[in-house]
């Protein structure tokens, strides 16, 4: 059966995209919802460029078909032995080359209907650098603002549960957005695949209704927001929220449990801050965190760091405010009375 070579990946006609590059080419980015089948691996592909600059291409050609030709086998093997004649697969590699065409080629032997995505993986990244900016700047945002430790993460995580159109930024990135919001159980993605991420969850969105999300700094962890985004944030309309101190250090103490006993993250950010308030006021800091008393480090940041940073930050935004909001409390049924009442204003 020939192959075909198809630009859009977003066809129906296609069961399943297949990345064929390697592994660390697939963790940097990849088309949403493909599966990665190395036709070689991280150290096979250094291996073959290498013969191929230092020795010869022709070398490095054999050499790589031997290696493809092993890894194509034991796929088949694994992974389709039992797929029907009527599967449909779209391969892609880094520009739609040898590595797409040597597992397209046995594919289309077997009996399949198989396409290969012309360009490559250079193709998408194109499309998603050309477009990301239009597709966020089409759309109209609410910003949920307010203080650290206001459960606004939680307030938007309802919401997007109950169906309704949120842009959950800081589970994309994998960071809660602090200097203790380090995910230490799985990394963040790279930028590329941020990006990507970004744009394919406003593509499931529609024009006509608002999107929810939460105020952001410009950069999330090592991720960097699209500046049209960022401009989008600080100049939407927003709702303010608020709540008492002691509902704000009992909200914090749980949502920021698993990080507590994560040495590296206060490191972090008492270095940091000693830069910007000295080092007496970090040492007290030190003095509670040492001692495990939570409740008065955790008031101690809230009044002393993040509070103040949040205040500089807020009076540098435009945002015009559609209401604000004190809450009695961060607890479960608040939360979910306040979300209801949000979904219920603004859809």
């Amino acid at each position: 059966m020939p192959i075909k070579y198809i630009k859009n990946w977003k066809s129906n006609k296609i069961n399943q995209i297949i990345d064929v590059r390697s592994p660390k080419e697939y963790l940097e980015d990849h088309i949403p919802n493909s599966i990665n089948v190395p036709v070689l691996s991280n150290a096979e592909r250094i291996l073959i460029g290498k013969i191929y600059k230092t020795e010869s291409p022709f070398k490095a050609k054999k050499i790589g078909a031997a290696m493809i030709s092993k890894n194509i086998s034991s796929f088949i093997k694994r992974s389709l032995i039992n797929k029907p004649g009527s599967w449909k697969p779209l391969i892609y590699c880094w520009r739609g080359g040898q590595r797409s065409k040597s597992i397209a080629l046995t594919l289309s032997e077997i009996g399949w209907e198989v396409s290969i995505l012309k360009g490559g993986y250079k193709t998408y990244r194109k499309h998603i650098n050309e477009y990301l900016n239009k597709i966020i700047d089409k759309f109209n945002y609410i910003i949920l603002r307010g203080p650290t430790g206001t459960a606004k993460t939680k307030i938007i995580e309802k919401i997007e549960k109950n169906g309704y159109p949120v842009l959950n930024l800081e589970k994309l990135a994998n960071h809660k957005g602090s200097l203790l919001g380090k995910n230490y159980s799985k990394p963040q993605p790279s930028q590329k695949l941020f990006e990507s991420l970004i744009y394919f969850k406003l593509k499931n969105f529609k024009k006509t209704t608002p999107i929810l999300l939460e105020s952001e700094s410009s950069k999330i962890g090592n991720l960097f927001l699209p500046s049209i985004l960022v401009n989008k944030i600080e100049n939407s309309p927003c709702v303010d929220i608020t709540a008492n101190l002691d509902a704000r250090v009992s909200f914090l103490l749980k949502d920021y449990s698993k990080f507590i006993l994560k040495k590296n993250s206060f490191k972090e950010l008492f270095l940091y801050a000693q830069v910007k308030l000295g080092k007496k006021v970090v040492n007290r800091w030190k003095n509670n965190y040492y001692k495990k008393k939570w409740k008065n480090l955790a008031s101690q940041l809230i009044l002393e760091y993040y509070d103040p940073l949040y205040n500089h930050k807020r009076k540098q935004k435009k945002n015009p405010i559609l209401e604000h909001y004190c809450l009695q409390d961060l607890n479960h049924n608040t939360l979910s009375k306040f979300s209801k009442y949000l979904q219920k204003k603004y859809y």
